[in-house]
């Protein structure tokens, strides 16, 4: 997963994510540096290249779009080709669902295209794929949608957040110079998270675009919800730990505040690998994108070097675009960068 915002230029999505066809069940792609934690591609990037290739292996059913995937990543992923091979599991009328398989290594230049001796599975993942734009049904609110948690965290100008990087209430996330050349992927999204208390207790929300001035399209989904400012875990904090992480100049010698604060220190020695990820697709962008995406973030619980995460994603309008849970790792960010193919 991803954390944060770097500096530097900012790679294209739309570039990065291409999808070359090499027959009627097999694509490639190619894993680009710019989306990389560590040495590792991101999670939510290589399942969006995986899900470009499906978009691209129904688009012609007229079902583009993910409805819902579900992935495991087994093996780390590493920059450069890889394979994708795509079986039916069940083309139907209104869904079809896929099985992809995501294979790096002893890769070939023509069919078969991998060596299974020597080719690895890196992720696998099942898609039910859809026309969002056609889809009808019975439509009826929820008592969810007059919760507090339902409630769309307002924004007074988006302009002024572009242009001074903060307003009254949210502020850009500033990525410390030490993750930069370690986390390239930070460099491609623009995080706005609260400049004081989190808005609800252990919940981080933020409003969110990305660097290169591209509209956040329905291909983007994965990569958005797999991608997180550096700090996010003070905000999913217990609020009396938070209280400790903030505590004023003169509690800094107090021996719990140190305990916290050296803890918190080491979180730039932390890689957060995804395990699983599922998505759910509630509604469709617009063909054209949008600039601005609301994103919720929570844990239940962070425990034994493993950790949960929903994800909530809505439109400037507060309209639901998308869910998604994790289940992920704490490691050392060594695991990550050196140029090892060991699995997890």
């Amino acid at each position: 997963m991803a954390a944060g915002k770097a500096g530097g230029v900012s790679a294209s999505f739309s570039e990065a994510t291409k999808v070359e066809q090499l027959d009627s069940h097999t694509y490639r792609v190619n894993l680009d540096k710019a989306f990389c934690i560590g040495a590792v591609p991101n999670g939510g990037y290589t399942s969006a290249c995986m899900l470009a290739a499906a978009s691209k292996h129904l688009g012609p059913r007229g079902q583009p779009d993910t409805l819902t995937a579900h992935f495991e990543y087994p093996n780390r992923t590493s920059t450069g080709p890889a394979i994708i091979i795509i079986e039916d599991v069940k083309l139907g009328r209104q869904l079809s669902t896929l099985h992809l398989t995501l294979y790096q290594g002893g890769l070939l230049s023509q069919a078969p295209w991998i060596d299974r001796a020597v080719s690895r599975r890196i992720i696998l993942a099942y898609t039910t794929h859809t026309n969002l734009r056609t889809f009808s049904g019975i439509s009826m609110p929820t008592g969810y949608e007059v919760t507090p948690a339902a409630e769309l965290p307002s924004v007074s100008d988006f302009e002024a957040l572009k242009t001074n990087g903060a307003d009254d209430v949210w502020e850009e996330s500033k990525l410390p110079k030490a993750y930069v050349n370690l986390m390239p992927s930070l460099a491609n999204w623009r995080f706005y998270i609260p400049s004081k208390e989190p808005l609800s207790p252990g919940v981080l929300d933020m409003w969110i675009r990305l660097t290169s001035g591209e509209p956040i399209t329905q291909g983007t989904l994965a990569y958005v919800v797999d991608s997180f400012p550096h700090n996010m875990h003070t905000f999913l904090a217990a609020p009396a730990l938070r209280e400790l992480l903030n505590a004023p100049p003169e509690r800094s010698s107090d021996a719990e505040v140190k305990d916290v604060r050296k803890k918190d220190q080491q979180r730039a020695e932390m890689w957060f690998p995804t395990v699983v990820m599922n998505i759910e697709a509630k509604m469709a962008l617009p063909e054209e994108g949008t600039e601005w995406l609301a994103v919720r973030v929570s844990s239940k619980q962070i425990k034994d070097g493993k950790f949960d995460l929903e994800v909530l994603v809505r439109d400037a309008d507060g309209e639901l675009i998308a869910l998604s849970h994790h289940v992920a790792m704490i490691l050392s960010i060594e695991r990550n960068t050196s140029s090892s193919k060991a699995s997890l």
